[in-house]
């Protein structure tokens, strides 16, 4: 009877180990467990009796699954599979895939990518002076985009409000008054191309501008982008309308539209960022548009910034008497998210 109960706990045993998955090294030994992962070259398996081992594929002679795992390949594509062995560096595997190449296997059992979420930020801007001169003003501005593996939505919009009193009639006269945002759609093609759809809205009182609007479609190439800088390039086609709130005739055509952008981490937390966007009418040549903006903003606290921007718009033709170019600089702090 002691016979029996040994030989059956002697079969248990063995088949728990046949359960695990299982790792031959090159020096003969065998690690059972649960294989979790495989990145930069090494193997992570989960033993029950030596916790956590990590092994270079380089030490490893032969690898047995016991289920389906991830396999991911260098080129980005998903396999699951369950590994059946492994001979003449390829991973034999379970089903109509019979092997796959180690020098083509990037990472087995790869991390859970993060849900695609939104990123940007919200400042505020604001002045009141008192004395000679008498001046209230505020401005908000809103940055956000949201990327995924196949496309990219960013969205701005930007108000600002300025009066100053008069001395003799102690009325508030306005002397700023402005609000726009922007819609822009980026769909991946490649690494470094993708196709694009925008559209900007702008009302600008003391430019007699009740309504700009441009929408269109393009083209863009990202030239670099290494985490510390990146630099892209814009060209397509764009609707133009420009509608006054005097009485000069409104105009619209079809204009080109060429835009670049720069980013660049000049530090942990300062970060630089300059951009151009202009509109040269195809139909008109004396008719152009354009914005440039540079900005530099740094991080205060984990999630508080404070940035510093200089805005040019620059109109051609502009609504008769005025000027063709508006400059501004505006001192804000906000918050990142």
């Amino acid at each position: 009877m002691q016979n029996l109960k040994f030989l059956a706990a002697l079969s248990a045993l063995a088949a728990g180990a046949l359960a695990q998955d299982k790792i031959t090294l090159a020096n003969g030994d065998v690690l059972t467990g649960t294989i979790k992962t495989m990145a930069d070259g090494k193997v992570t398996i989960a033993s029950p009796l030596l916790g956590d081992v990590t092994v270079p594929m380089t030490n490893i002679s032969d690898m047995v699954t016991k289920d389906q795992v991830d396999l991911q390949t260098k080129s980005g594509d998903l396999l699951k599979r369950r590994v059946v062995g492994l001979e003449g560096g390829n991973l034999r595997l379970e089903g109509d895939t019979t092997s796959l190449a180690l020098d083509n296997l990037g990472m087995i059992n790869p991390p859970a990518k993060p849900e695609p979420a939104w990123t940007g930020s919200i400042t505020l801007n604001g002045l009141l002076t008192d004395g000679n001169t008498e001046r209230r003003a505020v401005g908000a501005a809103l940055d956000a985009s949201r990327r995924t593996e196949i496309d990219r939505i960013s969205f701005d919009a930007a108000w600002d409000y300025s009066e100053d009193r008069n001395k003799t009639t102690n009325a508030w006269t306005l002397n700023q008054r402005r609000a726009g945002g922007g819609l822009k759609y980026d769909y991946f093609l490649s690494k470094r191309w993708y196709s694009l759809a925008t559209a900007r809205v702008l009302g600008d009182t003391l430019a007699d501008i009740n309504l700009r609007f441009t929408g269109g479609v393009g083209l863009g190439y990202t030239i670099i982008d290494n985490g510390t800088t990146g630099l892209t390039f814009e060209a397509g086609l764009s609707y133009f309308n420009e509608n006054y709130r005097s009485n000069t005739p409104s105009q619209d055509y079809m204009a080109a539209r060429v835009a670049y952008k720069l980013t660049h981490q000049l530090s942990d937390k300062t970060k630089l960022v300059h951009g151009v966007e202009a509109f040269p009418s195809v139909e008109d040549s004396r008719d152009v548009y354009l914005q440039a903006k540079t900005e530099i903003t740094t991080s205060l606290t984990a999630s508080m910034i404070a940035s510093l921007a200089h805005v040019m718009d620059w109109d051609n033709t502009p609504s008769p008497g005025l000027d063709r170019a508006d400059h501004r600089i505006v001192l804000s702090v906000g918050w990142s998210f």
